[in-house]
């Protein structure tokens, strides 16, 4: 009989050429936006991309959605969600294709971004984020997303931070 105990530690430096990866995955799903649906300039994709990449790195993003809106509905969007606890993930995909969207008409181009609390920061390194960030954001109430289906799970990991992205489609 064998009797015994396992452990396993896991030291990571999240760095900001992790987070450029993470973003690069959402940087991918911008460019396809832009290239099939409209609306945003390819130099609003890198602002949005540094952004993430800068928020990552500060471990302050939560979720973020890029999509497009007609009379205050969600049409189409895609979801990135992170996950930062440290975990060892076993997926990494490629960025996976995304189906054509619906007919989107005269829909405009929208995002919103839920920030996490770091409570590793302080107020001085807060400030120091929002003056490297690119966009400055108001506040605001996520768009509700209720009457669609949302697919296409695809997750995405660097050292320690995983992210998810869905993509919702209204019905």
């Amino acid at each position: 009989m064998y009797s015994g105990t396992y452990s396993a530690t896991q030291t990571e430096t999240f760095t900001i050429a992790d987070a450029r990866y993470l973003a690069s995955r959402i940087k991918i799903g911008l460019t396809y936006l832009r290239l099939y649906c409209g609306g945003i300039s390819e130099q609003y994709v890198e602002n949005l991309t540094l952004e993430a990449a800068i928020l990552l790195r500060a471990g302050l993003l939560e979720k973020v959605i890029y999509g497009y809106k007609k009379d205050g509905e969600v049409k189409y969007a895609l979801i990135y969600t992170v996950n930062n606890l440290g975990q060892i993930e076993a997926a990494n995909d490629n960025p996976s294709s995304l189906d054509m969207p619906p007919y989107l008409g005269d829909a405009t181009f929208f995002t919103f971004l839920t920030r996490r609390y770091n409570p590793g920061l302080t107020q001085a390194d807060r400030d120091a984020v929002e003056r490297l960030l690119p966009i400055h954001r108001g506040t605001g109430t996520e768009p509700s997303m209720i009457n669609g289906t949302r697919s296409g799970n695809d997750s995405y990991y660097r050292n320690g931070y995983g992210m998810t992205r869905s993509v919702y489609t209204s019905v």
